[in-house]
């Protein structure tokens, strides 16, 4: 007999349940991790504890150690139960529930989701505040706190001292959501049945990985999270062509690789007083000396990724010949026409913009992102209760980036044992196998009866 915690689909709970989770979350918000370890026990920590992790393996500069990789499966399902640890640690029956966001995807457009009773005031709140500061003013989650003046609490802030990712220089001391998207009202909705279809068809881990870190992730961070103050709406004058969309869902990454490259630039420091115009992140003259806009965004690795489009709204099929070098006279179009179009391209990722919380490397701050991630989990035990015959669970352990290899550490200790030692990527994939005594929870059931009925039936069967 196993005994373990339930982790149920947070419509289906008790409103008792459901207010546990919620205070013990709230409590997470207001009290130090110093000071619930003493009222709590070891297990207890804080939100801010929890914003400064993901925004180290997720912020630095040198490469992405969570995502974009295996190691974003391991890393986060761990995460997610070292947070349920903590609210245990304050209402011990207390589990993480999660958000089964294909229900969303399967009864609702793109313009209409966000009407999902998910977000009444006394649920996850507002999903896009109608304010200057896109921060939600009304129920439990109403002006949640952004930690400020936080460059002796964590190595990594933006320029205003605020925790956030360094490239989202947005001074807002709030959690922050948008419904738009680089000025655009965003044109997707999250992941549903189909998506979740494909990953259960994987035959292999690193296909499933890449799987679970895409497309079955649901594109919540971004519908949720949003922009705005950018250049690239005010550049195209409202034009929303297919095209248009295409590249503002794209910004937002590449604009992080060219500030990883060292391309975008943010000022070292700057007063809360500070007007954010004043303190923008943004290629300089000198970041870019001596370099064609042809020549940085190839260093920068982002033609390799864009889905840019001409004058005429037409996407650029082609960025590289068949050797991977990258054409300087673009197929189609002059030389002339591709210098326009590099600088074009250039010029809107050199403009970041500001980020809502869901969005970028502290999206930990959001309540969303600690029910979005036992919901891709749920998929991958559901996957591993399978038939796994021909199943390849081998991993690639080429990843250029630590922390996505098999063998590379995460920053997780205690959480199936008392030994007190870092497990290794490979460590928690055995540990988290759904089958195992160690693993201290399960899920409610592994049923999706509304994806049966619109025609992709989620089957672990190979």
């Amino acid at each position: 007999v196993m005994v373990k915690y339930t982790r149920r689909e947070i419509r289906s709970l008790s409103d008792q349940d459901r207010e546990a989770f919620f205070q013990a979350a709230q409590i997470m918000q207001r009290v130090p991790t110093e000071v619930g370890q003493r009222l709590f026990g070891s297990d207890y920590k804080s939100k801010d504890y929890f914003n400064r992790v993901h925004l180290y393996y997720g912020g630095t500069a040198d490469c992405d150690h969570w995502h974009q990789g295996a190691g974003f499966v391991t890393s986060h399902m761990a995460f997610s139960l070292e947070f349920e640890k903590a609210l245990q640690s304050v209402y011990p029956s207390t589990s993480v529930p999660y958000w089964d966001f294909t229900m969303e995807s399967t009864f609702y457009e793109p313009a209409t989701w966000r009407q999902s009773p998910i977000f009444a005031d006394d649920w996850f709140g507002n999903a896009s505040p109608d304010n200057d500061l896109h921060t939600v003013v009304e129920g439990r989650w109403a002006f949640v706190p952004a930690m400020t003046n936080a460059r002796n609490f964590s190595e990594v802030t933006n320029s205003y001292g605020v925790l956030r990712a360094p490239w989202n220089n947005d001074p807002t001391p709030f959690l922050t959501r948008h419904s738009k998207i680089y000025g655009y009202e965003n044109n997707m909705k999250p992941s549903g049945c189909k998506e979740y279809a494909v990953a259960m068809k994987k035959t292999t881990w690193m296909s499933m990985s890449r799987q679970l870190n895409s497309a079955a992730h649901g594109h919540i961070h971004e519908t949720v999270g949003g922009s705005w103050n950018h250049i690239f709406a005010d550049e195209n004058n409202g034009e929303t062509s297919p095209a248009v969309l295409t590249f503002a869902h794209e910004i937002q990454a590449l604009s992080k690789e060219l500030w990883r490259a060292g391309y975008v630039e943010c000022p070292g420091s700057c007063d809360m007083a500070d007007s954010w115009k004043s303190c923008q992140c943004q290629c300089t003259p000198k970041s870019v000396a001596g370099k064609t806009s042809y020549e940085i965004l190839d260093d920068a690795g982002v033609l390799s990724a864009v889905h840019y489009y001409d004058m005429e709204g037409h996407i650029i099929e082609q960025w590289k010949d068949g050797n991977g070098t990258a054409y300087y006279t673009l197929p189609g179009y002059t030389t002339t026409e591709s210098r326009h179009i590099y600088d074009e391209l250039l010029k809107v990722l050199c403009s970041p913009g500001h980020i809502g919380d869901m969005f970028q490397a502290t999206s930990t701050n959001d309540i969303t992102f600690w029910v979005l991630h036992p919901t891709v989990d749920r998929l991958w035990h559901y996957k591993r209760l399978g038939n796994l015959a021909n199943y390849d669970e081998t991993w690639d352990p080429y990843h250029k980036c630590y922390g996505h290899n098999p063998t590379n550490y995460q920053p997780f200790k205690n959480l199936f044992d008392k030994d007190n030692m870092f497990y290794t990527n490979e460590e928690l994939y055995e540990a988290m196998r759904p089958n195992t005594a160690t693993l201290p929870y399960t899920y409610d059931h592994f049923l999706w009866p509304h994806c049966a009925v619109i025609g992709h039936a989620i089957s672990n069967e190979q």
